[in-house]
């Protein structure tokens, strides 16, 4: 059961995260000493994505089908995340009733699974759409700066030293 409502909270972070577009701010691509680190204009998810498509010297064609593919999955993570909203009401609802309604809460969990499985493919869709629209050459770069996290885009701890 712990496993089931702590999956549950992962989610909704991370859905509320895609769906506020804060990664810029809360990851703070500004150093300690209060000036920008990297090269490329723009926060959170769109920052980063720039960042990628200078890096990877991408063609327009190519920034075209990367672009709408990234698009597309932050699209049905919103959507996903709006289905699972009403769980604390859901949850706060069986804490308050006189016995613990599992199987609402197991039909609650049920449906964080389908919108993580939604997720996943869309996911996977978009990683497949990007692997065909790049070179051999740009899909070994984006596995390295994939690979070294928000420090291969020249963001963060000594970046700047």
């Amino acid at each position: 059961m712990f496993g089931f409502v702590f999956g549950t909270l992962c989610l909704i972070g991370l859905v509320r995260l895609v769906g506020r577009g804060r990664w810029g701010r809360r990851y703070g691509y500004y150093g300690h000493h209060g000036h920008w680190h990297g090269h490329y204009r723009g926060f959170g998810p769109r920052g980063a994505l720039n960042a990628a498509l200078a890096r990877l010297d991408t063609a327009p064609g190519q920034e075209k089908v990367i672009t709408q593919a990234v698009s597309d999955f932050i699209d049905q993570a919103r959507a996903e995340g709006r289905e699972v909203r009403d769980t604390r009401r859901v949850v706060a609802e069986a804490l308050r009733a006189e016995r613990l309604d599992e199987a609402r809460l197991n039909e609650v969990f049920g449906r964080h699974d389908a919108a993580l499985e939604h997720v996943r493919r869309a996911g996977v869709d978009a990683l497949r759409k990007v692997h065909e629209a790049l070179d051999e050459r740009q899909r070994r770069i984006l596995g390295d700066l994939v690979e070294s996290g928000v420090h291969g885009f020249g963001y963060g701890r000594g970046a700047c030293c």
